[in-house]
């Protein structure tokens, strides 16, 4: 009854300490395949201005490079727009980039951006400048509102994607314009 005994519970031993020193995450995705700092599932990202907020970063999966002070998001972000505390406009997108040393976002894949005052904008990439609070992409955009339908490149924008820029447009508005 005693090897009984010591049999099972070198087996039970045996167990966890394989249960143990399973992997716990696929770290082979990450660049340089590079082990991250700090890794969050379904975080939030407030960034805010003279105790104002006006950025709030919401990610599925994160994480964080303490050297670079960069954190890669995947598996899809939203990234909502304040100004003077209050909603002006939101993206989402496939994944991203938020360097929390300068605090700019990369909006990578997919990027929508809606704006409170009705326009929306669709790339493939897209600039979030905190310093200037305007948005970028260097890329190919398509803009719509209730008036606009207008297709163009290289792209600036405040966040309520009022006062824009576009290059190289091509589309229709049913605005009238002084001439």
């Amino acid at each position: 009854m005693d090897s009984i005994k010591k049999n099972s519970l070198f087996v039970i031993l045996l167990l966890l300490l394989f249960f143990a020193c399973t992997e716990t995450g696929d770290y082979g995705t990450f660049s340089g395949k590079r082990v991250p700092d700090q890794e969050i599932w379904n975080a939030v990202i407030t960034v805010s201005r003279a105790g104002k907020i006006s950025t709030r970063v919401y990610a599925v999966h994160l994480v964080k490079y303490e050297d670079t002070k960069d954190m890669f998001i995947s598996d899809s972000m939203r990234i909502d727009f304040y100004e003077d505390g209050k909603h002006s406009s939101y993206l989402i997108a496939d994944s991203g980039i938020v360097n929390e040393r300068k605090e700019n976002i990369v909006a990578i894949g997919n990027v929508v951006m809606v704006s409170d005052s009705g326009f929306t904008a669709y790339t493939d990439s897209l600039f979030w400048i905190k310093e200037s609070d305007k948005v970028y992409t260097n890329g190919a955009i398509q803009i719509f509102s209730e008036q606009d339908t207008l297709y163009g490149t290289n792209f600036e924008s405040d966040t309520r994607l009022e006062n824009w820029i576009i290059y190289n447009p091509l589309g229709k508005t049913m605005r009238k314009f002084d001439k």
